[in-house]
């Protein structure tokens, strides 16, 4: 457990250090991956919301008392992640794309006011990155409830 507790300070820096990076950075995103890679983040705002999750997950960790459950978090994160970066990429191979469908400028005045002047493209980061994490904590209630699912009352 204590390896959870660290994970957890480290976390809640990363949390704070990406968000200053954000806000007083550039309007475009800076790529981090170099030594971001470890914990599945290429820009500043993959490193913000991967460490909310990390957080989030170290805390369910220490709440449960079991490491399997870190465990679990961990390696859904990296099942969605690299799910999603290879959606990407295969995309970017075969897609050019000349317009949005929807151009969403506009209504990302919550992320704005949060971090600052920021682009478009890091408003885009941000909210993709944002659901994958939904996606993955979902993934892992659901696979936490059928697990217990004989323990649950009816």
């Amino acid at each position: 457990m204590l390896l959870a507790f660290l994970f957890t300070f480290l976390f809640s820096f990363l949390i704070v250090f990406s968000w200053l990076k954000i806000k007083n950075g550039a309007q475009v995103a800076e790529f981090i991956y170099s030594y971001g890679f470890l914990i599945g983040a290429f820009v500043w705002e993959d490193l913000l919301i991967f460490s909310a999750f990390g957080l989030a997950a170290s805390i369910a960790t220490i709440f449960l008392n079991q490491w399997k459950f870190g465990l679990l978090f961990y390696l859904v994160f990296w099942v969605v992640r690299s799910a999603g970066e290879t959606l990407y990429f295969f995309l970017q191979q075969f897609l050019v794309p000349k317009h949005h469908p929807h151009y969403l400028n506009d209504h990302f005045g919550l992320l704005r006011r949060m971090f600052g002047k920021i682009s478009y493209q890091q408003c885009l980061i941000l909210m993709q990155v944002f659901f994958q994490i939904i996606m993955m904590t979902s993934v892992v209630c659901l696979i936490t409830l059928l697990f217990s699912w004989n323990k649950i009352p009816q």
